[in-house]
């Protein structure tokens, strides 16, 4: 009897320092899962090992013993987990060379040559059209291009539960039915911002599972006790009609859900003078909770220089403000999103927090304008890079350092002004009267609403205590790596 190959993922852990840690730490890849699930499927021995949840695999005996007796180990990197992966590669190969190691997910897509160097394959693109080739051992070495899939139905329901560690993650919630369990149900957005790699990694036309599909996966989750999803779409709202059927089939489950989304998906036509009410009311009957949006900015240049396409005759800042207006309205908390880039100043980081404020945003996320290897902004941004020593700078590249010399303020005070938006942004533990009156009112068990909002207070301080010291041992850096530049380049 043929024996059964064992085959293992890794989600590897960015920096210490990186800001968003302890909210990453909630919401894995899907990637991993979603091949571990397909191998479960077809008889294979599969599992996941994440370090965000368990910590560096090689500090775990157990785990790290188990990776190294497998006969194939995949490792999805996006940029800043780059060089954490090529790590772990090289421990592994060190200590069990019969392992082949497999390197997939966007950073590896973009720049297979780089990692190429510290794995035996590398997959370009999705890898569910490749995986059990690879699996099976009938492809054991060099870059394998891996087309788009088609039929998103053919992906099995999810089992999270293939993760080591899940039930560790799970007891951060006491219940699993309050834990925001995340699901993707389509690949790909229609708009194509700048400096986004998303339409480069999964392109322009939205592909979707069915409506059907994604109910009968819901009614899988809710039989094992989840009551609260995260719709991880780049774009939940792209097809209207769409949506709105889902919605109707998950009112009846009476769960909860988050999911990311323009703050304008409600108008129908560009002119703003039709909005999608039966779209907002299925959102909200169906336990709409929190959307992610990505504002980006609030000044009209640059939404134009990136390619944000907000349409409308009135200002941008007037527009923006009608639409959370809107979604507030109809019931949603709003995580809203803004990135700042060389071009601003301190006032423009100002405005945002003012904005925010001022259109009672419950929470908010200011990111540093980051060129990522296969986006136009990467190559325009080259020239302008400190920190390019490859692949080890890759650290640097998650949206929350300032890794160019070419801002109007600097390297140091565009990265002083992003952590002062959110020193001044949360300065009350991130709790604004709108979102405690919100949750206070919410069908939670009154134990639960205060864990819930002494929680919030407790990662906001936890994140700006180590924003802080990072910003300061970061500054030093990049300060050294400038003064080095110019050194280097007055011998040239």
């Amino acid at each position: 009897m043929r024996r059964l190959r064992k085959i293992r993922f890794i989600e590897p852990c960015a920096r210490p320092g990186r800001p968003f840690n302890p909210w990453i730490k909630r919401w894995p890849l899907l990637g991993p899962i979603t091949l571990a699930t397909i191998l479960d499927a077809r008889g294979y021995d599969v599992a996941v090992y994440n370090e965000n949840i368990s910590g560096p695999i090689s500090r775990d005996p157990a785990a790290y013993s188990d990776f190294c007796s497998a006969d194939v180990v995949g490792i999805s990197i996006m940029t800043p987990t780059a060089m954490r992966g090529y790590e772990i590669a090289h421990e592994i190969r060190r200590d069990a060379p019969e392992v082949r190691i497999v390197f997939g997910g966007v950073h590896a897509t973009f720049l297979p040559h780089e990692a190429l160097e510290h794995g035996d394959v590398v997959v370009r693109g999705e890898g569910e059209n490749v995986i059990e080739a690879i699996a099976r051992g009938d492809v054991t070495e060099g870059i394998v291009d891996s087309p788009p899939l088609e039929d998103l139905d053919s992906i099995p329901a999810l089992k999270h539960e293939l993760m080591w560690d899940f039930e560790k993650l799970l007891f951060q919630f006491r219940q699993r039915r309050y834990y925001q369990l995340p699901v993707m149900t389509s690949r790909g957005c229609p708009h194509g911002c700048t400096f986004c790699s998303v339409t480069r990694m999964f392109g322009r036309k939205v592909r979707r599972q069915s409506v059907g599909k994604v109910y009968s996966d819901l009614c899988d989750y809710a039989a094992k006790g989840y009551r609260h999803f995260f719709f991880y779409d780049d774009n939940f709202t792209t097809n209207r009609a769409w949506t709105t059927e889902l919605l109707e089939r998950m009112e009846p489950l009476r769960v909860r859900f988050n999911a990311q989304a323009r703050v304008d998906f409600a108008w129908v036509d560009r002119e703003r003078t039709r909005v999608d009410r039966p779209l907002l009311d299925a959102m909200k009957r169906s336990g709409g909770d929190v959307l992610y949006i990505g504002y980006e900015t609030i000044d009209e240049r640059t939404a134009a220089e990136w390619g944000k396409g907000y349409a409308g005759a009135k200002s941008l800042t007037e527009r923006l403000g009608e639409d959370t207006k809107m979604l507030h309205d109809s019931g949603f908390w709003i995580h809203a999103m803004f990135v700042l880039g060389p071009q601003h100043t301190k006032s423009d980081a100002d405005g945002i927090v003012r904005f925010a404020r001022r259109n009672a945003i419950e929470s908010l996320q200011v990111s540093i304008l980051t060129p990522f290897p296969g986006t136009p902004l990467f190559n325009e941004m080259s020239p302008h890079l400190i920190f390019k020593q490859f692949p080890r700078d890759w650290d640097f590249y998650d949206g929350g350092h300032c890794i160019y010399d070419n801002s109007r303020l600097g390297f140091g005070g565009l990265q002083k002004a992003v952590l002062n938006a959110h020193h001044k942004f949360y300065h009350w533990g991130g709790l604004s009267l709108r979102r405690v009156r919100a949750l206070l009112a919410g069908r939670l068990p009154m134990r639960d609403k205060v864990s819930a909002l002494l929680s919030q207070v407790r990662i906001a301080e936890t994140v700006l205590r180590q924003w802080r010291e990072e910003t300061k041992r970061f500054i030093e850096l990049a300060t050294e790596r400038k003064l080095r530049g110019g050194i280097q380049q007055a011998r040239l």
